[in-house]
């Protein structure tokens, strides 16, 4: 079973929260982003800090990781909580660059914040377990903006289903995302606008590029706060998220 909770459902000038969730797999909880919402998202959604013990972060805009340096201060200085940290290798110098200056004072390094785990030696497609559940991430650099290095995810639960989380991204054409949705794919959370962007795939895009055939596996997810899901659900037919969770 894959138990995913939405944090936030919104893009990064929300008035409301950002688009970062909560993936419990087993006893342990991952937290895919961390946006400057998260000090309040968090809570909200029924979790605090301790309940974390894995991060991953898709990308270095700040609705994706501009609230790291202040969780694991927390997580350190208040509640003595060391989670675990995944970066993609050749992501690790970008990450360390953006929360090194907060954090690392008086000799501390990452490390004494985070249990960091550096995925893989390669570029393109690796995985990590967190229990019995596989992850894989996916490269999609240059996919959201030029210039940025982007990651998605597929989950894989005991049974062999699996999730996909595309992170944010335009570029969907050249992505290879659909090469990863399968029978046993039960849903895509799928970043989606309903304005026409340089930086974020429309639901026309988001559904020509899926087919009509996975239509039922579309989670639009980071939309633009005045979207009303419901009204969306209807008109498109796929299923705008909420704040809150969906279990596959």
């Amino acid at each position: 079973m894959i138990k995913a909770t939405a944090l936030g459902v919104n893009g990064a000038f929300t008035k409301y929260y950002h688009n970062n969730f909560v993936f419990e797999l087993g006893s342990r909880k991952l937290l895919v982003d961390a946006g400057t919402t998260l000090r309040y998202s968090l809570y909200e959604g029924g979790f605090k800090e301790t309940d974390i013990t894995d991060i991953f972060i898709t990308h270095l805009h700040s609705d994706h990781g501009g609230g790291l340096e202040e969780f694991a201060q927390k997580c350190k200085w208040i509640y003595d909580h060391k989670p675990n940290l995944w970066v993609r290798f050749d992501m690790i110098d970008e990450l360390y660059e953006v929360i090194e200056k907060g954090l690392c004072t008086d000799g501390l390094t990452i490390n004494d914040y985070f249990t960091v785990g550096i995925l893989g030696s390669f570029k393109g497609v690796g995985e990590f377990n967190i229990e019995s559940h596989r992850i894989k991430f996916i490269e999609t650099d240059n996919m959201h903006c030029e210039g940025m290095t982007s990651t998605a995810l597929k989950f894989y639960d005991l049974n062999g289903y699996n999730v996909i989380y595309s992170s944010d991204i335009k570029n969907l054409k050249d992505s290879g995302l659909i090469e990863h949705v399968n029978d046993s794919t039960k849903g895509i959370f799928q970043d989606c606008s309903l304005i026409p962007n340089n930086v974020h795939s429309t639901v026309e895009e988001v559904i020509e590029y899926y087919g009509e055939q996975n239509k039922n596996k579309i989670y639009a997810m980071h939309y633009q706060d005045d979207v009303d899901a419901r009204e969306a659900d209807d008109k498109y037919g796929i299923r705008f998220m909420i704040r809150g969770h969906v279990t596959f």
